[in-house]
């Protein structure tokens, strides 16, 4: 009786060894995928959930606020095309401030380059400035339609 209640434990151990084993190798598998990780590291990754865009052309004064359905979809269409720049970066102090705001408690703040009509734009996420993250002419002047226009 002892030899079966050993040998069964014995065989319960082993098998939880070899599944653990192999869920952990599954795990770093999928992890280590360096074409997922750099696509999603090229990317700007502003959640599609936000409830409003506030803009600023000096840190928290005169704020024009974006609530309306319409340009936050367009907001959301720019922030999917940003694209990451390789290197690090040293800019200028930013023309505008923005806070993409999820809840009262939730916002992501960025700086915002507008380029001239025809020519690229440029985001920094406030908490990693030697990133940017550039959008191509036809969304600049996207941008200048949405933002340059309430501040002139």
């Amino acid at each position: 009786m002892k030899k079966t209640i050993l040998l069964a434990v014995f065989l319960i151990s082993t098998s939880a060894i070899l599944f653990a084993c192999q869920s952990n190798e599954n795990t770093n598998e999928l992890s280590a995928n360096p074409t997922t990780k750099s696509e999603n590291d090229n990317k700007l990754s502003i959640t599609t959930d936000f409830k409003s865009i506030s803009i600023s052309k000096t840190k928290g004064s005169n704020e024009i606020t974006f609530d309306d359905k319409e340009t936050l979809k367009a907001f959301q269409d720019i922030f999917s095309s940003a694209v990451r720049e390789p290197g690090i970066v040293d800019m200028a102090a930013p023309e505008f401030y923005m806070n993409v705001v999820y809840d009262k408690d939730n916002q992501k703040s960025l700086y915002l380059w507008i380029g001239e009509k025809g020519q690229r734009s440029t985001f920094m996420k406030t908490e990693d400035t030697n990133t940017i993250y550039s959008v191509t002419n036809d969304i600049t002047d996207k941008l200048i339609e949405l933002v340059e226009t309430q501040f002139n």
